[in-house]
């Protein structure tokens, strides 16, 4: 029977397996022996040694030594299959008896350049069957001759295979446990072989994505280049089981990913965001409507009392009943950044500064939308100028304690921000045209009132939201935040700060 211990060795006969085994890897030039139980053509057997008993008594046939180890590597054959290896000193009590070199035929397959030797122990005079296929290494190849090798579509004791992510595909895994994808021509010389097992795991990918992971059985994965899957035959790659699942707070779909790796796993492994265009390389699938996401929590700021849906690195916040409907569940705290993101937006107010050293001009989605801007707003007869665009900590710095001596300290909270404190330093915020209220209601502050949402604008301190966003109403502070947020917040009449739940005083 042939058996496979997992380690590149096999036993075939009877209770030739440890003896055998062990003894192959001895001498200088050895190699890693897999027995079989196929029948290969090899060279006649030799005549069996004889001794004291009769060969019909004589339990032993012979004395065997492989091409490539040592002529003091010694086998004994029995009749009944057996093969053990011998001592020097049990060798010579036998009277040293004559030692032939084994029967072998080597082999190679047309995708390899390694040669296996295909060895017979005889144990009768017409016994011809491969009992060990032998992957040569350098100097056992070298000490058998260097043969090449006759090309084979099959080599003894190699195992077929499929990974679940590839039923198509099968692959061959010869002795030395190298693996290779079949071509189909391979398969038909190899006999046109049926798959042995499906392994776990294997290729797969997420849908958006064009990055290919080898799943191993074990569950962990490596991402695998196009050029490392094209040397192992192109295998074929899957798509990765996965959820999609939005909170009903947030229309952000995030993907929850399976990367399988047993029989009808579904474990969610990895948890992602995807991106608007993510989403539609997918195909936009249908999504799942949940209060909880994996790996989230609900946490609260050191300032004001909203709770935020934390996921993914982003903070979103909740109402109270949202909160509960999803169970209620611990509120953990969560330390202010700098800066600070919420709902992927930067926010900068009272309540929240930037670092010093942060910012260094505009930045290019601002410029690139107030160009379109000015570029429709000429074609309805309104000039739209930036007069103050991005100013550092320290220009702000100068300006604060100015605008205090201007208009008294109780004025200048109202129209001055403090260093660290002012939007102006993101490069997200400009002031365009005049510096006067008044210029809201002239020809361009109503244009810019009325249509600066489809450019990703909003008029940041709004008329009658002081209390919220703790500074005069300023028509000409625009703020970009983008053409969805701006939309949205034109609808709703909400500030900045009310949509990202966040209070706007100096602490």
């Amino acid at each position: 029977m042939v058996r496979w211990n997992g380690s590149g060795w096999l036993v075939v006969v009877g209770a030739v397996i440890g003896a055998l085994a062990g003894s192959l890897l001895a001498g200088p030039a050895s190699a890693e022996p897999v027995s079989v139980a196929s029948s290969v053509n090899a060279e006649p057997s030799p005549e069996p040694t004889s001794g004291a008993e009769s060969p019909e008594t004589d339990p032993i046939y012979g004395y065997y030594r492989t091409p490539w180890t040592s002529t003091k590597t010694i086998y004994e054959s029995r009749r009944d299959g057996t093969v053990r290896r011998l001592t020097r000193a049990e060798w010579a009590d036998l009277g040293r008896p004559p030692v032939t070199v084994a029967p072998v035929r080597y082999v190679r397959t047309s995708w390899s350049s390694s040669v296996y030797a295909l060895l017979t122990w005889p144990h009768a005079d017409d016994d011809t069957a491969v009992d060990t296929v032998a992957h040569l290494t350098p100097t056992a190849f070298r000490s058998a001759g260097s043969p090449r090798g006759a090309v084979v579509g099959h080599v003894p004791s190699t195992r077929y295979v499929q990974y679940a992510s590839g039923p198509r595909d099968l692959h061959a895994r010869t002795p030395d446990g190298a693996n290779h994808l079949m071509t189909s021509q391979e398969r038909r010389l190899a006999g046109s072989p049926s798959a042995e097992q499906v392994l776990q795991g294997g290729y797969y990918r997420a849908a958006w994505s064009t990055r290919v992971y080898f799943v191993r059985p074990d569950g962990s994965r490596y991402q695998v280049s196009a050029k490392t899957r094209a040397a192992r035959g192109n295998p074929q790659v899957a798509i990765a089981p996965t959820v999609y699942a939005r909170t009903p707070w947030s229309s952000t779909v995030h993907a929850l990913i399976t990367w399988p790796h047993a029989p009808g796993d579904r474990s969610i492994d990895q948890v992602g965001r995807l991106t608007s265009a993510n989403y539609a390389a997918a195909g936009r699938p249908k999504t799942t409507v949940r209060y909880r996401i994996p790996g989230d929590a609900f946490v609260r700021l050191s300032i004001g009392r909203t709770i935020y849906h934390r996921v993914s690195g982003t903070l979103t916040p909740v109402t109270w009943s949202q909160w509960r409907a999803a169970g209620s569940p611990a509120l953990r705290s969560h330390s202010l950044s700098k800066p600070m993101y919420i709902r992927d937006i930067l926010i900068v107010n009272k309540s929240i500064p930037v670092p010093s050293s942060y910012g260094n001009g505009l930045r290019p989605e601002l410029t690139k939308a107030f160009a379109k801007m000015r570029a429709d707003a000429r074609d309805d007869g309104v000039s739209l100028t930036i007069i103050s665009g991005f100013r550092s900590y320290a220009s702000q710095a100068a300006i604060y304690p100015a605008k205090i001596r201007q208009y008294g300290y109780e004025m200048a909270q109202l129209r001055a921000a403090r260093p660290g404190h002012s939007e102006h330093q993101t490069g997200l915020a400009i002031d365009v045209n005049s510096i006067s209220q008044a210029w809201g209601d002239t020809k361009a502050g109503r244009w810019v009132a009325r249509y600066g949402h489809r450019y990703g604008f909003i008029v940041r301190y709004p008329k009658g939201k002081t209390a919220v966003t703790g500074y005069a109403y300023e028509p000409w502070h625009l703020r970009h935040v983008g053409v969805e947020v701006a939309t949205h917040l034109k609808k709703t009449g909400l500030t900045l700060d009310e949509y990202l739940g966040v209070p706007s005083k100096y602490r």
